[in-house]
């Protein structure tokens, strides 16, 4: 959890208007002091809900992840490898974990997901930075626990928990940065936009995979640059319904 860290470790805007459309500027990072030995970055699955201290959003009926769903974070993980140079390991302990899920009646009927940050930053006299940071993914179980409960590739579920763990690798929505040119601004260029076009995304767009590659080469510990393709399982539709948003958060 916490390390020494320098002031680059925050994502910080980069010059480019479409990367930093994306950038959550002033999120700490997931890089450590000696960026050449990698990093690792662990997830796990809550049995209980867990929230920043200074959380004002009210945990309304938890539940754990179903099986299905947690299938659905590893595989965003693992797919994420290469686009960031960070190695995601799965932990059974949601209290030490970097990043941690969990279910719950999310209070606004119009929100699918969202994401909380908690980090604790201290600078001692020699400039270095402190950082303990834990990430809390929460979906929705009750408007939208159906679309949710089954989110396999190539559906809106899947897209949310995509998008979700975009904002755990430093994306922002493109809503609130409200930078990105009208014509871009939807899911077949980032999946941080709330604009659907015709099929849910099973991958990271190419505007996303930009922003991670800017986010995390310098870390020195980013792969050979690819994607692993994921697409839509056999019998799964891939278009959206009329009136189907992306989570927010």
């Amino acid at each position: 959890m916490a390390q020494i860290l320098s002031d680059d470790t925050f994502a910080q805007q980069s010059g480019n208007v479409l990367i930093d459309s994306l950038v959550y500027v002033g999120l700490p990072l997931w890089t450590q002091e000696t960026p050449s030995s990698g990093l690792t970055v662990t997830y796990a699955f809550m049995t209980t809900p867990l929230v920043p201290a200074d959380n004002e959003e009210a945990i309304v009926d938890f539940s754990p992840l179903n099986a299905t769903q947690q299938a659905a974070v590893r595989l965003v993980y693992a797919t994420s490898e290469p686009l960031t140079g960070l190695t995601f390991i799965e932990t059974p302990n949601a209290l030490t974990a970097d990043v941690s899920f969990g279910t719950i009646d999310i209070t606004d009927p119009g929100v699918m997901a969202y994401t909380m940050t908690g980090a604790t930053v201290t600078r001692d006299a020699g400039g270095l930075v402190t950082i303990d940071r834990q990430d809390y993914v929460y979906l929705d179980n009750n408007e939208y626990g159906a679309v949710l409960s089954d989110p396999l590739p190539g559906t809106l579920g899947y897209e949310t928990i995509l998008h979700e763990i975009g904002h755990t690798l430093g994306l922002d929505d493109t809503a609130y940065t409200q930078t990105l040119p009208a014509v871009l601004d939807n899911t077949d260029f980032t999946v941080m936009s709330y604009n659907e076009t015709d099929t849910y995304k099973s991958n990271f767009s190419v505007l996303d995979m930009q922003t991670l590659q800017y986010l995390y080469a310098d870390s020195g510990t980013i792969r050979s640059f690819g994607v692993i393709p994921v697409v839509g399982w056999p019998g799964v539709s891939t278009s959206p319904s009329l009136g189907a948003t992306l989570a927010v958060g």
